[in-house]
This record gives structure tokens, C-alpha cells and sequence, in this order.
């Protein structure tokens, strides 16, 4: 049997987790009400100051990603992809999507 690695590229990928979709996979996975709640306002507590000339002039609130460097984003991101994981093999098993064949005597 031969084996295949597959490299992605997801560096921007913690910018685009959706909060929606990370809340419905801890719902998903069985994390508590209060546990959600907590992670969920670690995220939305996030705010970013807007510099103009070296002067604070406002501040942006995101509604989506995960911050880079704060100890939970790797676990949620993983989260994240166990998510997409599961949403693709369900896809597969419905045939919304097929898999390729690396050579002839593949599935």
C-alpha cells in the first residue's frame, strides 16, 4: 500500500476561522454551554487600535479569525479542522464530492 502527503497552505487560515462555525463544532463535540460561552467571549473580546501619525484614533472590533500567539488559538483552529474534516468525509459519503485517483490501481 503507498501513502501520499499533501502540503496546504493555510497561513492566512486563522483570519477566516468563522466564529459561527467554531461555535457550532464545540456545540457539535459536546463542550458544555459555559465552556462555549467562555471561549467564545475570549473571542469576541478582542479589539485592535487604529494608529493615524502615531495618534490612537479608534478601534476596530473583528468578527471573525482567531488571534495568532494567544495560547488557545492552536486548539481552536484544530477544532476548525476536525470540522472541515467532517463536512468533507460527509460530502464524500453523499457524493456531493469524489476523491482523486493518484495512480490506476487506487480507489
Amino acid at each position: 500500500m503507498g501513502f501520499m502527503a499533501l502540503k496546504l497552505d493555510i497561513s492566512k487560515a486563522y483570519d477566516w476561522v468563522e466564529w459561527g462555525f467554531l461555535e457550532a463544532i464545540m456545540h457539535h463535540l459536546g463542550l458544555g454551554e459555559k465552556m462555549r460561552r467562555i471561549i467564545m467571549s475570549c473571542l469576541q473580546s478582542v479589539s485592535y487600535s487604529i494608529l493615524l501619525n502615531g495618534q490612537p484614533v479608534g478601534s476596530i472590533k473583528p468578527s471573525r479569525g482567531l488571534c495568532q500567539g494567544d495560547p488557545l488559538s492552536p486548539y481552536l483552529f484544530l477544532l476548525c479542522a476536525m470540522g472541515l474534516q467532517g463536512l468533507l468525509q460527509k460530502a464524500e459519503m453523499e457524493g456531493s464530492i469524489k476523491g482523486v485517483a493518484i495512480s490506476r490501481n487506487d480507489p
